[in-house]
């Protein structure tokens, strides 16, 4: 009996020794993502693996909220680089691009809109509502300082090359909330790459610039111009500007877009020789002397993305998507320079974008 006894107490006294379990453990997440389509909505994030072939191809809704188990509030755009998700809501949402395990959540923007990633340790986002640039620290995940864009010019847009990103101050709807300018800041010094975050130019352009994308050695920026349909007598045309981007600002061409209103989501194709953009009545796909043609009629386009496939093993083809904001949850795939139509996706949700990686 009192070898029972003993074995008891033992028994107890091991038990308690036992290390607590940490309720903090890393939870390893399957790799169900990586290189694919990412589809931006009203709801989330939607995840299509176009490479691989036809019958297996499947869309994953709300990937974010599956894996994590809670939500993006107001999503607005996403940017993809450097093995990360950085989806753009009220607040911004971080997340592995394998696996979309949340790697942090960083608050403190009135009116987020647009970000880009400038180097492993900072996020530039732009805070439409409060102009300004926030410069995010991706170590610790809060906003360590913020960048002026000028008084009440509601930036946009932001991208980023090299050492420098230039921000679209896209102004408001209406003639008296019109902006014109595009400032840039550096995040480098130019060539030994210390790092900064200093303010280092202003142009003044066309109304309302609202998007930007990269050529060969150049920026083009796409004008919106003033397009307010409650007093249509202002409207003024779109504008493309060809934009020298490095030292100081400076502009090589511009082009009013005779007879477009309205342009927007200004992209290029991989061999950096045709632009594609939206407008009130459609998309666009342009020559580099601005020679825009009317590609896919009557859509309510808010995106036109290009993306390279391999369709066997010798070609590869260019494809466009882009969406119709009177047809929920749709996606349409054209061929790049005919616009043949090729395919339609369905996800959840009205569509905002489409990314690849």
């Amino acid at each position: 009996m009192k070898i029972l006894k003993y074995f008891l107490i033992l028994t107890v006294i091991i038990s308690s020794c036992k290390p607590e379990e940490d309720d903090d453990q890393i939870v390893e997440h399957p790799k169900d993502y990586g290189n694919g389509m990412y589809i931006l909505t009203d709801q989330g994030v939607s995840f299509y693996n176009i490479n691989d072939v036809d019958s297996l191809r499947t869309v994953k809704n709300n990937i974010y909220n599956v894996v994590n188990g809670s939500s993006i509030s107001n999503p607005k755009s996403m940017h993809l680089k450097s093995g990360k998700a950085f989806i753009v809501g009220d607040k911004i949402y971080i997340a592995d691009i394998e696996t979309f395990a949340e790697e942090g959540v960083v608050g403190g923007f009135t009116n987020a809109v647009s970000c880009t990633r400038v180097d492993a340790d900072r996020l530039y986002v732009v805070d439409k509502a409060e102009a300004l640039v926030k410069i995010v620290d991706l170590n610790k995940f809060e906003i360590k300082s913020h960048i002026e864009t000028g008084d009440s010019t509601e930036p946009t847009a932001i991208v980023s090359n090299w050492y420098r990103a230039i921000v679209m101050n896209g102004g408001g709807n209406n003639k008296q909330l019109r902006d014109s300018s595009i400032v840039s800041i550096d995040y480098f010094t130019k060539y030994d790459f210390v790092e900064k975050d200093d303010f280092s130019g202003k142009l003044d352009i066309a109304y309302n610039p609202n998007s930007a994308v990269f050529g060969t050695d150049d920026l083009w920026i796409l004008c919106k111009g003033i397009f307010d349909e409650n007093n249509p007598a202002d409207n003024t045309e779109s504008v493309i500007y060809q934009v020298w981007p490095y030292n100081t600002l400076a502009t090589f061409l511009n082009k009013t877009l005779t007879g477009i209103y309205d342009a927007d989501n200004i992209t290029i194709n991989k061999s950096k020789s045709r632009l594609f953009f939206t407008a009130e009545n459609g998309v666009y796909i342009s020559d580099l002397s601005i020679s825009p043609i009317l590609h896919v009629p009557n859509v309510d386009a808010s995106f036109v993305t290009i993306n390279t496939e391999q369709i066997n093993d010798s070609t590869k083809v260019e494809y466009f998507y882009t969406n119709d904001a009177t047809q929920s949850g749709t996606i349409y795939k054209y061929e790049a320079w005919t616009a043949f139509p090729i395919d339609t996706i369905t996800v959840n949700g009205n569509v905002l974008d489409v990314a690849f990686y």
